[in-house]
């Protein structure tokens, strides 16, 4: 090897080695300049976090006290309504209006007492609470004027006036009455229903007549100088008469038969189809009981005559008291003489009173 070939080489060396420490140092100045833009850029985010931190500790600063103050807020309030509805719920009480003045309860015994008060008015003094019609049913001895008086019932009196004792004094003051029922018919109407005993015959007695009913009960006593009095019973041993009180007699079967022929006319009367004025049981002026048991009625006609009767059993009573009155309304003893019927066969026979002479 020559010396200038050296020489080159050297040159070449300290070139190559040259550019090697400058590659380095450009290297390392590259580092350390990376390693400076780190760090001002780690710095300046670290700055600006801080910044951002700071603003949101503000912030949060601020939240947490309006979240404290409107939290305590609606704490207290929560709890002042909550004391309250636990109060209401321990009084039992529900709050319908707040600002009413009044509790329900007040309110409701202001009502009640309204009503209490419209309630009498209307009880006291209200035109239907007043009588002005009575309605009498079923009286025929008595005239409606009298029952209603006999009850204490007047027109203007309140409806509700009337009590049971009036029903009680008006059947203790007459026998005739036999039950009364007094009912109101709103409005302003008084309806008083009348249950009375008939007379249905007389009986002798010493001073003149006593009225019984169909039971044997004494309704009435009536003078002898009443000379209109039918039909009687006579032929009968009186013991005991009292107003009121069914007649005592010795013989009652005898009673109990000529009871039951007077009704056997009443019925006969009452089925009869026939309205030409004329009345059976009306016409029948006298039922006797003889001691042989024979019954006899006297009759007067439609052409004022009177016939007499002779009856002896009761069994076809009825039937026979049809057939009487059908023959009478149908003219079969007009023009005969004065006589009898005999009543006491199958077979009816009239005799007049010459042929007895005979």
């Amino acid at each position: 090897m020559s010396a200038g070939e050296d020489k080159d080489n050297g040159r070449k060396r300290e070139e190559e080695a040259e550019r090697t420490d400058s590659s380095c140092v450009s290297g390392i100045v590259n580092v350390a300049a990376e390693d400076d833009g780190s760090e001002s850029s780690d710095v300046s985010s670290a700055e600006e976090e801080k910044k951002v931190a700071e603003s949101s500790g503000v912030h949060a600063e601020d939240d947490g006290k309006r979240g404290e103050g409107s939290s305590g807020v609606h704490a207290a309030d929560g709890g002042k309504k909550g004391a309250d509805s636990s109060q209401a719920k321990a009084k039992g009480k529900k709050e319908y209006l707040p600002d009413f003045p009044y509790s329900f309860r007040t309110v409701l015994l202001a009502l009640l007492a309204v009503s209490a008060l419209l309630f009498v008015w209307a009880f006291m003094f209200h035109p239907s609470m007043r009588v002005e019609t009575i309605t009498v049913n079923g009286n025929y001895e008595f005239s409606d004027a009298e029952i209603a008086e006999a009850l204490g019932i007047h027109a203007g009196d309140h409806i509700l006036k009337f009590t049971g004792s009036g029903r009680r004094s008006l059947r203790r003051s007459t026998p005739y009455i036999e039950k009364v029922s007094v009912k109101i018919r709103f409005p302003s109407e008084i309806v008083i229903d009348v249950t009375e005993r008939h007379k249905l015959a007389y009986i002798k007695v010493p001073d003149g007549y006593a009225a019984i009913d169909d039971e044997g009960l004494v309704l009435e006593f009536i003078s002898s100088s009443n000379t209109d009095i039918h039909p009687v019973l006579c032929g009968l041993d009186v013991d005991n008469i009292v107003i009121g009180r069914t007649c005592d007699v010795t013989d009652s079967l005898k009673f109990r038969k000529m009871i039951l022929v007077l009704g056997a006319v009443l019925d006969a009367d009452v089925n009869s189809t026939r309205n030409d004025g004329y009345s059976f049981y009306e016409s029948v002026r006298e039922v006797r009981a003889v001691p042989s048991g024979l019954i006899f009625m006297t009759i007067e006609l439609p052409d004022d005559t009177v016939l007499q009767v002779k009856l002896n059993g009761i069994e076809t009573i009825a039937d026979d008291m049809q057939w009487l009155l059908y023959s009478i309304r149908a003219d079969a003893f007009e023009g005969l003489p004065a006589g009898s019927l005999d009543m006491t066969e199958e077979e009816k026979i009239y005799r007049a009173y010459d042929s007895y002479l005979q």
